[in-house]
């Protein structure tokens, strides 16, 4: 058609142009338990090794002087035993068995010396001499210290004569030393064994903590395997059986969680049921109502139809603002456990001053009957607020003109009562329990603008603050009376 235009084709992005979104950052995974547990275990284990392995040397070296000081103090017993003092001349016959106690293919040297009481050289080395005397004689002495540029071992022991021709005393100084190599070579072979059987000991302990471990976090990986082959939807608790107990609260908590969001999502859907259902028809009314008008040609009409469309609009946003307070009433969206202190009684008070000229609207008497001090609690106040706004407006809205509406606040011990009576049809007592429920209405009751969510509303905070709701028939059994009983905290004096 001339004059027409057509909008431009969009043309398909071009090979290996990309995407002008950021890429998903990926989220940073901490160090795995199965890696801190070999972080924290491994290296204490090396260090155990390290100072098992100094323990380890020090016990061979000890062991092997041991059985090494045996012969040297053998190899002393044996030279004193063939030495003898005769008028005064010591004689020294150093027998054969000093020495076959030593091997013959090692490479230690041997030193030996005897000195007479008055410390001159008798036979051997005149410089090997012992850092300290022995005590008393028959008593043999080992030393480690260092002679001709070597670690050597000594044994020492006194011998008594028994001579009183000999000068300085009676007993001789026997002294036999044998350097150390071979007993260090042979504590280190025993250490070197003694290590590696260690060694293979931790391989095989740190093999057996790795299969551990892996057997140990199967049950995690298996539930990981379970919540991941989940339908997005499924928020039912995950199983308890075969938990391990140092799981099950990590797996308690999740459940607790999934059950917290499956009621909040359970109300998201309830919600938006109840919003798909009940705006449906406002929206109709308002449409008609329009088109209505549209098609109205005289003013006087013009008018009428404005002002029931403009009765639909106020009812069609009660009930939206409505929908939405239940909405935030509920305790699984959160909102209602936001609290602070506050002061009941004045918020009741304030409600009622608010709610005066809509009373004085409609030629009915509101009354307000309060207590002379504070009344604090804990609570939200916009949501008590929504509650006694509910209370007072239905009860204005179901009374007939030249009637009385009494709004009363009391406190009992630990509890707070607020009531709101009217004088208006009331609820018969088989009712009572079902006017809680969304969107009913008894039928020829009360104004036409009501929506059904007045006292569900009521309730639904009443309870999230940890009260209750009641319903009674007024004074002489006419209208209705509602009260609400709170848990407050101490009073403070006005």
């Amino acid at each position: 058609m001339a004059g027409s235009s057509s909008p431009a084709p969009v043309a398909p992005a071009e090979a290996g142009e990309t995407d002008a979104r950021p890429p998903r950052p990926v989220p940073a995974r901490g160090a795995s338990l199965r890696h801190r547990v070999l972080v924290w275990l491994l290296p204490p284990l090396a260090v155990l090794l390290v100072v098992n392995a100094f323990l380890t040397y020090r016990n061979a070296l000890d062991a092997v002087n041991q059985a090494y000081d045996r012969t040297l103090t053998a190899s002393v017993r044996a030279v004193g035993e063939r030495t003898h003092s005769v008028t005064g001349q010591i004689q020294v016959d150093i027998p054969y068995a000093a020495f076959e106690g030593f091997e013959d293919d090692s490479a230690e040297r041997i030193f030996h010396a005897v000195f007479d009481p008055a410390g001159g050289l008798v036979t051997g080395y005149a410089d090997l001499r012992p850092p300290e005397m022995p005590d008393e004689a028959g008593t043999v002495r080992v030393f480690d210290l260092s002679y001709a540029g070597q670690t050597v071992r000594m044994a020492a022991m006194r011998k008594r004569m028994y001579d009183p021709a000999l000068a300085g005393g009676d007993a001789v100084l026997i002294v036999f030393a044998e350097t150390t190599d071979a007993r260090r070579a042979l504590a280190r072979r025993l250490f070197v064994a003694s290590l590696q059987r260690q060694a293979l000991l931790v391989a095989v302990g740190a093999v057996l903590v790795v299969l551990a471990l892996g057997t140990a976090f199967r049950p995690l990986l298996r539930i990981r395997d379970h919540i991941r082959e989940r339908d997005e939807e499924d928020l039912t608790p995950v199983r308890m059986e075969r938990v391990p107990s140092e799981v099950a609260p990590l797996v308690d908590a999740i459940n607790h969680h999934m059950e917290r969001l499956s009621a909040m999502l359970a109300a998201r859907r309830r919600f938006l049921a109840d919003a798909a259902h009940q705006i449906r028809t406002p929206l109709a009314v308002l449409t008609t109502q329009a088109e209505y008008g549209l098609r109205q040609t005289e003013p006087e009409e013009m008018l009428e139809t404005f002002a029931s469309l403009l009765r639909s609009t106020r009812a069609a946003r009660r009930l939206a603002n409505q929908m939405l307070t239940l909405s935030r009433a509920e305790a699984v969206n959160g909102v209602i456990g936001e609290r602070a202190p506050l002061d009941l009684a004045a918020l009741v008070k304030e409600v009622a001053m608010e709610l005066a000229p809509l009373a004085l609207k409609r030629d009915i008497d509101l009354a307000y009957e309060g207590i002379g001090h504070a009344l604090m609690m804990e609570g939200n106040a916009p949501m008590l607020r929504e509650m006694v706004s509910n209370l007072i407006d239905n009860a204005i809205r179901y009374s007939p003109r030249d009637s009385a509406v009494t709004v009363a606040v009391a406190c009992f011990a630990s509890e707070a009562v607020v009531s709101v009576c009217d004088q208006g049809p009331g609820i018969p007592e088989a009712e009572r329990e079902r006017v809680f429920q969304r969107f009913y209405r008894i039928l020829g009751h009360g104004d036409s603008e009501g929506s059904g969510l007045g006292l569900a509303i009521v309730r639904e905070i009443a309870i999230a603050h940890g009260g209750q709701v009641t319903l009674r028939a007024g004074e002489g059994g006419r209208g209705l009376c509602v009260e609400i009983e709170l848990p407050v905290r101490d009073r403070i004096a006005a």
